[in-house]
């Protein structure tokens, strides 16, 4: 199976002076134009530790750990409340309604999560038993 192209450039931005180990923000400033930006590889690899570790690329210790805060039924109930009071539904109207709601989930989490706005409609609208 060939390189990927997302390892290659992860090794060829870590080789310039000053990549290693490789930050998000090292990458997204000297990425080629076109490249996947830091955000998108986090979203498909699931941390920028692994996305670098799978490429060979030192990388910094993480400062925090994460832990997911929201399970997908909480998400979904944000989705579903949101639904109810717009009937032109759009991922930008999300992001606004959200941010006025007290300790509610951003849209980012909530697209990540599912993987697409469509996704994120779809698995609101379907029945409970389909989820």
């Amino acid at each position: 199976m060939g390189e990927q192209p997302v390892d290659a450039e992860l090794r060829r931005v870590a080789a310039l002076t000053g990549g290693a180990p490789l930050s998000v923000k090292f990458y997204d400033e000297h990425r080629a134009e076109g490249a996947l930006t830091a955000a998108r590889i986090i979203q498909r690899s699931g941390s920028w530790r692994e996305a670098c570790a799978a490429a060979g690329v030192e990388t910094n210790k993480a400062a925090r750990t994460y832990r997911r805060r929201w399970s997908r039924e909480d998400l979904l109930g944000w989705v579903r409340d949101y639904l109810a009071t717009d009937g032109q539904p759009s991922y930008g109207r999300l992001s606004a309604w959200l941010r006025e709601q007290p300790d509610a989930p951003s849209a980012n989490t909530i697209r990540n999560t599912f993987g697409t706005w469509t996704a994120v409609l779809e698995a609101a609208m379907a029945p409970a038993d389909e989820e």
